[in-house]
């Protein structure tokens, strides 16, 4: 392929990145100027200067673009904080489990329509978290025979733990500093799903 046929082909990628970069940057403001329910696709597409076909190109709905905003956000949280060697790992644990309680403190204490907030970010975050939860435990050498409850089990319940005490801890006024609630969730992880993991956690 030529180079000229090369720079063509990365056109419509760089074009859809600036696309959905707006999207995403002109959501953010409008949720924090109307709240997520009072905003709709019109708002969004008028806001990014794009008409409507094209948030739907990228987007089945403004559900969608939540999620992905959602995600986006924990993932970037989770990356700054995490190495590319992490695992099962008690210092991981502690930072993934801080990472959360930062979304939360985040989205708790910036908000300023915190009745706006939807169900999605409890989905989203609670998914993510056992995402990351179950590869780290896939990466456990042992045979399944040896797991007394499936990995996908410990990474669910694990995740459910950090995220439901997470988010109760923002909601509230929170009179416990942040460090002090990461060792206690670590604490809570580590007396239950770890102790079920073969071996223990990771070195």
């Amino acid at each position: 392929m030529s180079t000229s046929a090369n720079a063509a082909a990365h056109k419509p990628d760089r074009r859809a990145r600036r696309t959905v970069g707006l999207l995403k940057q002109s959501f953010r403001e409008l949720v924090e100027e109307k709240g997520f329910e009072a905003v709709t696709v019109r708002d969004i597409a008028e806001r990014a200067d794009v008409n409507r076909g094209t948030f739907y190109a990228h987007f089945p709905d403004k559900y969608g673009l939540l999620d992905l905003v959602i995600r986006e956000k924990l993932q970037a949280l989770l990356g700054a904080r995490l190495g590319p060697d992490a695992g099962w790992r008690r210092r991981d644990l502690r930072l993934a489990i801080s990472a959360a309680l930062a979304h939360f403190e985040d989205v708790y204490g910036v908000c300023r329509r915190r009745e706006s907030l939807h169900p999605m970010l409890e989905q989203a975050v609670q998914q993510e978290l056992a995402a990351l939860f179950g590869r780290w435990l896939d990466a456990v050498p042992a045979p399944p025979e040896a797991w007394p409850v499936p990995a996908e089990t410990i990474a669910s319940a694990a995740s459910w733990a950090v995220f439901g005490a997470a988010n109760e801890w923002a909601r509230g006024r929170r009179a416990v500093p942040r460090e002090e609630m990461t060792e206690r969730l670590l604490a809570l992880v580590l007396g239950g799903a770890a102790a079920l993991t073969p071996g223990g956690l990771l070195e």
